[in-house]
């Protein structure tokens, strides 16, 4: 490392002594001045602290004993002291020491105090070639794990995602459809109708908090199902709804549209000469001929949803965010919006069911691990990396947090966009 000479060193450090050790010294030269010599003293002292290196540990300007740590902090060999043991770092090489965070550790102390431990190993999670240590974090449960785990066949639970702890003896269950789950998220699983109908009355009283109703005039509340993920992935590949969008579906509004048209016939001229036994022909003249066509005209269109879809086996704060999801499609069917781009329409659909999972953090009696499930829910609708559900959902939740939900929706009714 580059460190000044020790003549310089030594005389900043002198001068240091005399003002910035010296409080009554310090004061004097710092408020009153009251000498030409102090002046000339005090500006010289200051330039020097200006010009030296300085030990991250005690301040003092460096000599040629320094240290440099990989992070850029500067010390006297003197001062460089284990922030676990606080016992002196012997050497000047890198690799005798480890640093995070600002503080030095002997490797030993850095290996037993910082260095994280995989959650499904129970490894000391190592550095690398670089130096760097790589790990996978789940942060709303504070767990750690090698990053090797992700392909090397450990499951990871279908609720939460968080792997199996192969090291504490910890086995998943093992859905019907092959899917695994945690031991806290069987302990909240919702498996059937009979299950999932308190969600589904929650979600339907949550559209009331904002002033909506989730069924629109004349409408009847559609069966809620729930079903394997191969029923899913059949049904989803008749809907052809999220083709392209996911590569996984929960959850499904199953809708169709009805059009009431209105049927009459009227004749058209035509040049194609037809025999009247053919039919279609009344008049034929010079080749040509009248017939009869018949013309539709919609007079109405209605959206009909006829299920509601959600996958089961599923922790219950995850299975009513992806049933407020579909809940939202069906709103947006029952009360004649148009059609609208996949973006606009599932971002809608993620602003709501993330309120939802927020207003869940507040209700009584929850348990602070469902406040870290709910907190770690919005923070994955929040991040989604996929252009439709992730931009959508980013978009929903500015002109949310601009203008609220109603105001939205209504924009949204007019203009087939958010508001801008």
């Amino acid at each position: 490392m580059s460190i000044r000479s020790n003549s310089i060193a030594r005389e900043a450090n002198a001068l240091e002594d005399e003002f910035l050790r010296a409080p009554s010294a310090l004061a004097r030269a710092s408020r009153a001045k009251t000498s030409e010599d102090d002046d000339a003293l005090f500006a010289r002292a200051l330039a020097m602290s200006e010009n030296v290196e300085r030990c991250r540990a005690c301040a003092r300007a460096l000599d040629r004993d320094g240290v440099r740590t990989s992070d850029g902090g500067t010390y006297h060999a003197s001062c460089l002291r284990c922030a676990a043991c606080a016992s002196p770092i012997g050497g000047v090489f890198e690799r005798e020491f480890a640093t995070s965070a600002g503080k030095v550790f002997h490797r030993r102390c850095f290996r037993a105090t910082q260095q994280p431990t995989c959650a499904v190993c129970a490894n000391v999670i190592e550095a690398d070639s670089l130096g760097v240590i790589r790990f996978h974090t789940t942060p709303f449960w504070d767990e750690k794990t090698c990053v090797e785990h992700a392909s090397d066949g450990t499951f990871a639970c279908d609720g939460c995602g968080r792997f199996e702890k192969r090291a504490a003896g910890e086995e998943y269950v093992r859905l019907p459809d092959d899917r695994r789950l945690c031991v806290r998220c069987v302990s909240t699983v919702v498996v059937d109708q009979v299950d999932a109908e308190p969600l589904f009355r929650d979600i339907l009283q949550f559209f009331g908090s904002f002033g909506l109703s989730a069924l629109g005039p004349g409408t009847t509340l559609p069966p809620l199902y729930l079903c394997t993920q191969d029923v899913m992935n059949n049904v989803d590949e008749t809907e052809e709804w999220h083709h392209g969008r996911t590569s996984t579906v929960r959850g499904m509004c199953v809708s169709h549209t009805e059009t009431i048209e209105t049927v009459y016939r009227e004749p058209t001229w035509t040049n194609d000469a037809r025999d009247d036994t053919r039919g279609g022909s009344y008049m034929n003249v010079f080749g040509g001929g009248f017939q009869m066509v018949e013309r539709r005209i919609p007079r109405s269109t209605t959206q009909k949803v006829t299920a509601i879809l959600v996958l089961s086996c599923l922790p219950r704060l995850l299975c009513g965010q992806i049933l407020a999801h579909e809940c939202m499609h069906m709103y947006l069917r029952f009360n004649s919006f148009p059609t609208l781009e996949p973006l606009i329409e599932e971002g809608l659909c993620q602003l709501f069911s993330l309120l939802w999972v927020e207003a869940q953090m507040s209700k009584p009696n929850i348990t602070e691990d469902d406040i870290a499930f709910a907190a770690f829910i919005a923070e994955s609708i929040k991040t989604d990396a996929s252009a439709v559900y992730g931009d959508g959902a980013r978009l929903a939740i500015a002109a949310y947090l601009d203008v609220g939900l109603v105001q939205v929706l209504e924009h949204v009714r007019h203009a087939r966009n958010f508001p801008i």
